[in-house]
């Protein structure tokens, strides 16, 4: 089965006017890719900043001539080295596709007791001063004087009291505050490192699937390595899989750069008179002679890739490797896509090259590989092997709406008839932007009982679609069920659909995921959306079932 990117988002550069669509298989993945481009174009517009900051005055201008001079020299050596400066491909760093950042919000800070001056004591020297010689000699005075300093002690001591009161309750308000704080945030961290340990789980279970030879998890990895491979320039690489498992056979489909993505530059010259510059370019004949030379060098690199990283476990015995282009066809002026080279080649066969010496188009054309005789010349050929792009657990469905009426109570057909069903007003609900519905082999399992291919941009991708013709409430088992498929799917949604209703515990845990839980009242709206009416009596159906 071809490996299908389900996640996808808009990327753009405002300084570089640059635009792409940058497609993963899960949510995790779409995130990575995002910032790799965004950096990568980031240090694009950062050179293109600093060469206007080097311009300024003349001195800088010449030594910018002189370094593009050179840098262009270096990207022409580089593109002959394509194939032997990667002759060693290292396999994907499993760590760098884990989530392994900590929870991102700070802890929130517990709060501090105001600062309360000392409690006043008797034997503090502010209540304790010496009388003077006059009160001494009265006891009347001596009287007064003592209970002068024990009144302003007993004062000193309930503003004391009234201070200490009021911090105190500031402090346990602040700390009330607090505590539902911390405990709000010590949730979310839990669900953040509970979702981030899924993640890792999943890519060490994907890694060991991939080593067991797992058809979803081979495809994936070398999408994921293919799509990594570096080139001394950029362009729009997009890479689909199909791998046999039972023969061993690994198909891609890889889209190749054009010639106009191929570094051109020659030199670069500053005239003082003018105080400009001026850039030289390769001839046309030169171009497509190093454009040809970089096509064979990215099949080699490719396969090479291929063959060394699954050679370990024993999973790849031969490669398809078919190239195409997105280009514009001059004749009518409408884009295309066209496959413009197909190479088959065993492992065996390929490791009888020796990579270091070997001229790549000789042996492209002695490997019986298909191309035109220049690829400048964008001459469409038909591939070795074409990909099937099937999912083996599809099956052909049944219509089944044409037979409702006001009179047939859902809860009580057959099962199989309800997931047919469920599968046609799908179907009937994404058709109308161009999506497609397939129905999955029964198996009464809780499995995926229908997969929607939404081609929307923004909301669309992968949906699994789950249907349960049930009588009594639906629990949070199953909604977990569904929320577990649609991980290991690597699906944008789930949809869980049944004929009865669904727990306040089943509502909760769907809360925040994506997943749609559609009732029985759900159906019914749907079906009536699309022109179908039926009924739902649970009460009749538990009779008819349970009899």
């Amino acid at each position: 089965m071809a490996t299908r990117n389900i996640y996808q988002q808009e990327v753009y550069h405002k300084g570089l006017n640059k635009y792409r669509v940058v497609k993963a298989t899960t949510q995790y993945e779409l995130s990575q890719k995002i910032d790799s481009q965004k950096s990568q174009w980031d240090e694009q517009w950062a050179r293109i900043t600093e060469r206007e900051a080097k311009i300024k005055n003349e001195g800088d201008s010449l030594t910018y001539a002189l370094e593009a001079t050179l840098q262009a020299e270096s990207t022409q050596n580089s593109l002959d080295r394509i194939l032997t400066s990667a002759l060693h491909p290292l396999p994907l760093d499993m760590n760098k596709l884990k989530n392994l950042a900590k929870f991102p919000e700070p802890r929130p800070q517990n709060p501090t007791l105001m600062k309360i001056p000392e409690k006043p004591q008797l034997s503090d020297p502010k209540y304790n001063r010496k009388p003077s010689f006059f009160t001494l000699l009265s006891k009347k005075k001596l009287a007064e004087f003592n209970e002068n300093y024990l009144a302003e002690f007993n004062k000193d001591t309930n503003a004391w009291m009234t201070a200490k009161s009021v911090a105190e309750e500031i402090y346990n308000r602040e700390t009330q505050k607090s505590k539902v704080l911390i405990e709000q945030w010590d949730a979310r961290r839990n669900e953040y490192l509970r979702i981030q340990a899924d993640v890792n789980k999943n890519i060490d279970s994907f890694f060991e699937k991939y080593k067991s030879g797992n058809t979803e998890e081979v495809e994936r990895y070398f999408m994921l390595t293919l799509e990594r491979v570096e080139l001394p320039f950029s362009y729009e690489k997009t890479v689909e899989v199909e791998y046999d498992a039972e023969r061993k056979i690994l198909i891609v489909d890889l889209f190749l750069p054009v010639i106009d993505d191929i570094p051109k530059l020659k030199s670069v010259t500053y005239t003082k008179s003018k105080k400009e510059f001026k850039e030289t370019y390769y001839s046309e004949s030169y171009m497509k002679t190093k454009y040809d030379n970089v096509m064979y060098q990215i099949v080699l690199q490719v396969l090479n890739n291929i063959f060394t990283l699954s050679k370990p476990y024993f999973i790849i015995d031969s490669v398809v490797l078919n190239g195409k282009i997105s280009t514009i066809d001059k004749a009518t002026g409408k884009s295309i896509e066209p496959y413009i080279l197909s190479v088959n080649i065993a492992r065996n066969a390929f490791e009888e090259i020796n990579l270091e010496a070997v001229d790549p188009k000789s042996w492209f054309k002695s490997s019986k590989g298909v191309s035109a005789a220049t690829f400048a010349n964008v001459i469409p050929i038909a591939p070795v092997v074409l990909m099937k792009r099937e999912d083996k657990r599809f099956v052909e469905g049944y219509a089944v709406s044409d037979s409702l009426d006001e009179g047939i109570n859902l809860a009580a057909i057959d099962w199989q008839d309800f997931e047919n069903l469920i599968r046609e007003i799908f179907e009937q609900e994404f058709n109308t932007n161009g999506g497609e519905v397939k129905i999955t082999q029964a198996s009464r399992d809780g499995g995926v009982d229908a997969v929607a291919f939404d081609p929307d941009p923004i909301r669309g991708g992968k949906i699994v679609i789950q249907a349960k013709r049930y009588t009594n409430v639906v629990g949070v088992s199953a909604v977990r069920d569904l929320y577990g498929t649609v991980m290991n799917e690597g699906a944008t949604k789930g949809i869980l659909v049944t004929t009865s209703n669904y727990g306040n515990d089943a509502y909760s845990f769907a809360q925040g995921k994506p997943i749609t839980l559609m009732n029985g009242a759900n159906l019914l709206y749907l079906l009536e959306k699309h022109g179908h009416k039926a009924r739902i009596d649970l009460k009749e159906a538990k009779d008819i079932l349970y009899k």
